[in-house]
C-alpha cells in the first residue's frame, strides 16, 4: 500500500535528521576544543621560543612540555569526537538509503503527489550532506591523530620546535576541516528550507507537517519532514552534556563548560 510505503520512508527520513542534528552537535563540541586547543598552541610556542633564551631556560622548557601534554590531551579528546561524528553521519546515510529504498517499493507512488515530491527532494539533500561530510570528518580524525602524535615532550630545543610546528600545522588543519563541516551542514539547512518551499509543502494529507531543526541551538533552519504519530517516541529529557577526561587540574572544553586558556 503506498500509505504504508510512504510513513516508512517518513520514518527513515526522520532518523537521518535526528543523525544529523547529532552529528552537528558534535561539530560544536570539535569546534570548542578546537578553539582551546589553538589557545594552548600559543602558550606552547611562546614558551618554545623563550627556551632558547638562557634566562629561565629550564622553567621554559618545563612549560612547553606542560602545554603539549596539555595538546596531547584535547587532540585525543577531537579523536574520539571524530569517531562520534563518523558514526552519525554512518546512521544518516544508512537511514537515507532505507527511506529510498521504502519509496522504491512502491509500484503505485505518483511522483506528482505533493507529498511524495517532499520527501523525495529531503533524501536527495540529506543524501548530499552526508556525501560531502564523510571525507571531512575523516580528515577531523586523521589530523587530530597526527597532532596526539607529534605533542610529546622533550627537553632538546631543535625537537621542541619542531613538535610545536608539527602540532600547529594538525591543529589548524583540524580546526579548518570542523569549519568547513560546519559550513556543510548549515548549507544544507538552507537547501533543505528552499527546497520544501519549492516542493510546496505546507501540509501532507491534510496534517500540518514537522519541521525538525538540524544544527542545535542557535540555527532556526527547518527540514520539513512527516513521521508516522504512532511511530514517534516518547518524549526525552535531555541528559546532561558528556564532558571528557582532560589532564588533573584542566576543566572540560566543551560546550557549557569553561575553557583553560
Amino acid at each position: 500500500m503506498k500509505e504504508r510505503e510512504v510513513l516508512a520512508a517518513a520514518d527513515a527520513v526522520f532518523d537521518a535528521e535526528r543523525a544529523l542534528r547529532r552529528a552537528a552537535e558534535t561539530v560544536d563540541e570539535l569546534s570548542d576544543v578546537a578553539a582551546s586547543s589553538l589557545r594552548v598552541l600559543h602558550d606552547a610556542a611562546s614558551d618554545a621560543f623563550y627556551a632558547h633564551q638562557e634566562e629561565r631556560r629550564d622553567f621554559h622548557l618545563e612549560s612547553a612540555g606542560e602545554h603539549l601534554g596539555r595538546l596531547r590531551n584535547r587532540s585525543g579528546v577531537m579523536n574520539e569526537l571524530g569517531d562520534d561524528l563518523t558514526r552519525h553521519l554512518t546512521a544518516a546515510s544508512g537511514a537515507i538509503e532505507r527511506a529510498g529504498h521504502e519509496l522504491g517499493r512502491g509500484t503505485d507512488v505518483d511522483d506528482r503527489d505533493v507529498e511524495i515530491r517532499a520527501l523525495r527532494t529531503q533524501i536527495d539533500v540529506l543524501a548530499e550532506v552526508v556525501a560531502l561530510a564523510r571525507p571531512v570528518a575523516d580528515q577531523i580524525t586523521r589530523h587530530a591523530q597526527h597532532a596526539a602524535e607529534s605533542a610529546t615532550a622533550t627537553d632538546a630545543l631543535m625537537l621542541l620546535d619542531s613538535r610545536v610546528h608539527h602540532v600547529s600545522q594538525e591543529v589548524t588543519r583540524a580546526d579548518e576541516s570542523v569549519s568547513m563541516m560546519r559550513s556543510v551542514i548549515e548549507s544544507a539547512q538552507s537547501r533543505a528550507r528552499t527546497s520544501a518551499a519549492l516542493a510546496g509543502v505546507t501540509e501532507l494529507r491534510g496534517r500540518p507537517c514537522a519541521c525538525l531543526h538540524v544544527g542545535g541551538p542557535g540555527h532556526n533552519q527547518s527540514v520539513v519532514q512527516q513521521r508516522s504519530p504512532a511511530a514517534d517516541p516518547p518524549a526525552r529529557q535531555a541528559g546532561p552534556l558528556r564532558h571528557h577526561h582532560l589532564n588533573p587540574g584542566e576543566r572540560s572544553t566543551c560546550r557549557g563548560g569553561s575553557h583553560t586558556d
